[in-house]
């Protein structure tokens, strides 16, 4: 470490030498110490060791600029960067927003804080602000769903298969019969050794046979009815209507998402 003036006072020449010497090691050395050097400069490197920064003496002589940081156990640095600038344009124009996931806004940026809990949106177009519902309050821990469906109706219909019944399936009936005259006697029914023969009589009237007493074969006592029923498959239509209904629903999720704070920052 070495400091001077950089004055050459006329002197002998062994002074000189030790003089010049000096003035030449505190060159090389950055003009370092541990505190700055009493004789300053504009644009005057001096490397402060007792923080590990090199510094630049400004333009006005009356203050120091912090250019770089050193890790001298590490052997690495750091530059002090405010602004960087290409072709005389600062890269990071003047009023440049921008995140930053820290409390605070860095060096050379001003924190904003008109934006408060609210979710990031990209978009294509024209960049602006939204919404009425805050970030919290719309991704808290629990949200419930409930309400109820639009009433609806129902309507079947259509017909059941064609099916002939059969002899078991007929209810249990009897027929009347009477003599051509109507006046068969009832006395008949109620006599149990009555009987009575079937023979053809090649018909009479609409019947196709005619019956007779056994103990009388001239009588034309009772004739056979004309058939009746055509054993055809039938079918049974069926409509069933519902009312009006509706179906009530309700249930709860959880949407605790988690989240990383960030601040917008303006470059100044």
């Amino acid at each position: 470490m070495a400091q001077h003036d950089y004055v050459i006072a006329n002197q002998t020449f062994p002074s000189y030498r030790n003089d010049h010497n000096n003035s030449l090691s505190a060159v090389v050395s950055k003009n370092s110490g541990a505190s700055e050097p009493s004789t300053t400069y504009a644009y005057q490197w001096w490397y402060d060791s007792t923080n590990d920064i090199l510094k630049i003496r400004n333009a006005d002589n009356d203050a120091w600029i912090n250019f770089a940081s050193f890790d001298q156990s590490n052997d690495n640095f750091s530059l002090t960067v405010q602004d960087l600038t290409v072709n005389g344009t600062g890269v990071i124009p003047s009023g440049t927003k921008m995140l930053f996931q820290q409390t605070s806004a860095p060096t050379g940026f001003t924190k904003l804080t008109t934006e408060n809990n609210k979710a990031l949106r990209v978009v294509s177009g024209t960049a602006s602000t939204g919404g009425t519902n805050s970030f919290t309050n719309a991704f808290n821990s629990s949200k419930t769903v409930s309400g109820t469906t639009g009433t609806s109706s129902v309507t079947i219909s259509g017909a059941t298969a064609s099916h002939t019944l059969t002899t078991s399936e007929i209810p249990a009936h009897t027929h009347y019969i009477g003599n051509k005259d109507n006046n068969f006697p009832n006395s008949l029914f109620s006599n149990p050794d009555f009987t009575v023969t079937v023979n053809s009589n090649g018909g009479a009237g609409n019947n196709d046979y005619t019956m007779f007493a056994s103990n009388n074969n001239t009588t034309n006592l009772a004739g056979k009815s004309s058939s009746a029923g055509g054993s055809s498959g039938h079918t049974h239509n069926i409509s069933v209507t519902s009312g009006s209904h509706s179906h009530s629903f309700s249930d709860s999720f959880n949407l605790d998402v988690q989240y990383v704070d960030l601040i917008i920052a303006e470059k100044d």
